[in-house]
C-alpha cells in the first residue's frame, strides 16, 4: 500500500503545492525551516557510516565524486551566478555551488543498484569538508557583504550538530525504521515554510520565473544527462556512472533555501525553489534513464 508521508518526493511536491496555495506558515518560517531541515539532515546522515573503510582504497572515488560536485556541478552554477543581474539571485545560485551534494544520493545510488559504498564514503567526506567549503564559497564568490558570522553559525547548526546527532540515531533501532517517514514529513514542512515565503517575489516576477526554470533544467537534466552518456561513451560500469551521474546532479537545495532565507532573504532562494522542482523530476527520470541506457547482460566495465 502506498504511504505518501514515506515519500520523499511526494511529500516535497506536496509541499510545493500548499505553500504556495497557503502562503505557508504565518509566524516563524524561519524558524519553521531550520528545525525542519535539522531534524530531515540528522535522520538522513544516519545512514552514512565510516566504519572499515580504507583512506586509501577509496580515495580515487572520492576524488572523483568531488570533482563532479565541486568542480563540474559548482562550476556550472557559479557561471549561473556570474550571468545573473540582481544581487540575490547571484548569491542564491553561489549558496547552491557552495552547498555539498543531496544526501538522496545515497538512497538513489542504492534503490538503483550502484555503487553504494562508494557514494556513502565520498557523501559523508564531502559533508565534513562542507563545514569549511560553504562559508568559503560563498565569502569568496559573493559580491555583497556576508554576515559571516551568522553564515558560519548557520553552517554549524545545519550541518555540523546534525552530523553528531546522526551517529546516536544510527544506533537507535527505531531511528533507522522511520527514517524514510521522519526526513519525508521533515522536507513537507521544510518546503512549506520556504514555498509560502517566497510565493509573493516570485509571483510577483514570472520574468524570473521563466529564465530561472531554464537555468534549473541545464543544471540538472542537462550536466546530469551530459555526465551519463559520456561515462557510458568512456565504458565505465553501470554502477560507476551512476554515481558519477547523482553527484553530478544532486545539491542539497534543503540547506541551501535555508542558508539563503536566513543569510540573505526570500528573493535569494528563489533558484533552489525552482530547482527542487527538476531535481523531484531528474529523480524520477533516472530510474527510466538507466533501464534504457543499459541493455539486459553484464555491464562494460
Amino acid at each position: 500500500m502506498f504511504r505518501p508521508w514515506r515519500s520523499f518526493p511526494t511529500m516535497v511536491a506536496s509541499g510545493l503545492v500548499v505553500g504556495f496555495a497557503t502562503g505557508g506558515f504565518p509566524a516563524y518560517s524561519k524558524e519553521i525551516s531550520q528545525l525542519a531541515l535539522a531534524v530531515g539532515m540528522m535522520f538522513s546522515l544516519s545512514e552514512i557510516t565510516l566504519e572499515g573503510i580504507s583512506p586509501r582504497a577509496e580515495l580515487r572515488g572520492f576524488l572523483v565524486s568531488f570533482a563532479m560536485t565541486y568542480v563540474l556541478l559548482s562550476g556550472v552554477i557559479l557561471a549561473f551566478a556570474y550571468a545573473s543581474e540582481e544581487a540575490a539571485i547571484r548569491d542564491g545560485w553561489v549558496l547552491m555551488a557552495a552547498v555539498p551534494p543531496a544526501v538522496a544520493v545515497v538512497p538513489i545510488t542504492a534503490y538503483l543498484k550502484g555503487d553504494t559504498r562508494r557514494a556513502l564514503v565520498s557523501l559523508a567526506i564531502l559533508y565534513l569538508l562542507g563545514l569549511v567549503l560553504v562559508p568559503l564559497v560563498t565569502v569568496a564568490f559573493t559580491t555583497q557583504a556576508v554576515p559571516i558570522s551568522e553564515l558560519v553559525l548557520q553552517t554549524v547548526l545545519l550541518v555540523g550538530l546534525p552530523l553528531v546527532a546522526s551517529r546516536g540515531i544510527a544506533q537507535w533501532p527505531r531511528g533507522r525504521e522511520s527514517r524514510s517517514t521522519v526526513v519525508s514529513v521533515s522536507f513537507f514542512f521544510l518546503v512549506t515554510a520556504i514555498a509560502g515565503s517566497t510565493r509573493g517575489p516570485l509571483l510577483a516576477r514570472p520574468d524570473v520565473l521563466g529564465i530561472l526554470s531554464l537555468l534549473a533544467l541545464l543544471r540538472t537534466f542537462g550536466v546530469g544527462g551530459l555526465v551519463l552518456l559520456v561515462s557510458r561513451a568512456v565504458g565505465t560500469s553501470r554502477e560507476t556512472r551512476l554515481s558519477l551521474t547523482a553527484f553530478a546532479s544532486f545539491k542539497n537545495l534543503g540547506l541551501t533555501v535555508v542558508l539563503a532565507f536566513a543569510v540573505f532573504g526570500p528573493t535569494a532562494t528563489l533558484p533552489s525553489i525552482v530547482s527542487l522542482v527538476f531535481e523531484i523530476l531528474w529523480l524520477a527520470a533516472l530510474p527510466l534513464l538507466f533501464r534504457a541506457s543499459d541493455p539486459p547482460g553484464p555491464a562494460p566495465v
